[in-house]
């Protein structure tokens, strides 16, 4: 249900962001999520192991974990934000597509090292090619479709395309392809996105419910949380918006402020927990409480914002 619930936000994220933007601000977003996210798991997990002596075995994983935006939650606050079209834009594909980033340190360099003292990129490589690949066939089934479908009704037309996204939500949830979903967004539009607003509005507060049962017979480190989750909100994000982001004040201020955590960093740090061993076993200790911090930064932070930025927004 978890995979579902991510893929679709993820498709739907995408959906949103306009194509021509997102070609205009290709060069931004490969910079933000290639250079990017690395720094908001490097300086918040040297932070946490710095001033968190105890968990510092774990400090990096847990700051992998929170590195990675929520798209649900960035789409459910975009919504509303007033934000320019350019930095919404990068917000949405930042929040899409660092699973990548995050998967390579988590899986594949720090799990690892922690667990065995081996690290070895074949099995990472493996998985990013077979998601390339499928967007690749993805991309050619589809206009494939859409070049038969001409001679077609646009009932007839839509109804295909609609089959065909169905498909490539299953494939998504079964097999983990977290990249095909939002890539495919980019083109793959059957549906209008405000007939969907409602969707993820139902995945938000899923994952609210999802949150909330799991700290209920669970011991949060508060301490580690709130460090790792100061660190994130106020330092690593703020960080990587001022380095590769040319914007407005206003909007490069909604950016470093519109970090949120959810039902994918919870995904993480469960898929980690069960491929680790017990020295993994306190990651949910530590990133639930950091993850609930920063939806407090994050609703009292955009609230004085919506106060002091009365300035309207650029594209």
């Amino acid at each position: 249900m978890m995979n579902t619930a991510i893929s679709l936000g993820l498709y739907i994220n995408v959906l949103n962001i306009d194509p021509i933007f997102f070609k205009r601000h290709l060069d931004s977003i490969i910079k933000v999520i290639v250079v990017g996210v690395p720094i908001k798991i490097i300086l918040p997990g040297f932070l946490l192991a710095h001033f968190s002596p105890r968990i510092a075995p774990i400090a990096y994983l847990c700051a992998t974990i929170i590195a990675q935006i929520d798209p649900i939650a960035a789409a459910k606050s975009l919504d509303s934000s007033k934000i320019s079209r350019k930095s919404e834009t990068i917000l949405r594909a930042w929040s899409s597509f660092d699973d990548p980033i995050t998967v390579l340190f988590a899986f594949y360099f720090f799990l690892p090292l922690l667990v065995s003292n081996n690290f070895s990129w074949n099995q990472y490589l493996v998985r990013i090619a077979a998601d390339v690949i499928s967007c690749f066939i993805a991309y050619y089934i589809y206009y494939k479709i859409k070049s038969w479908s001409n001679r077609l009704y646009d009932k007839i037309k839509i109804s295909l395309e609609i089959i065909f996204l169905a498909i490539i939500i299953l494939y998504s949830v079964l097999f983990d392809s977290f990249i095909l979903p939002a890539f495919v967004g980019i083109f793959l539009r059957p549906i209008a996105p405000e007939q969907l607003e409602k969707i993820i509005s139902a995945i938000f507060y899923l994952s609210v419910i999802v949150i909330g049962l799991l700290s209920a017979n669970l011991r949060l480190d508060w301490l580690s949380g709130g460090i790792l989750a100061f660190s994130t909100f106020f330092l690593g994000q703020v960080i990587v918006t001022f380095l590769f982001l040319k914007d407005s004040l206003a909007s490069k201020v909604r950016v470093m402020f519109g970090h949120q955590n959810g039902m994918t960093a919870i995904l993480l740090t469960v898929g980690i927990e069960v491929s680790g061993s017990d020295k993994t076993t306190a990651l949910l200790s530590v990133t639930l409480p950091a993850i609930i911090l920063i939806a407090l930064f994050y609703f009292a932070t955009n609230y004085l914002l919506d106060r002091l930025l009365l300035s309207s927004p650029t594209d």
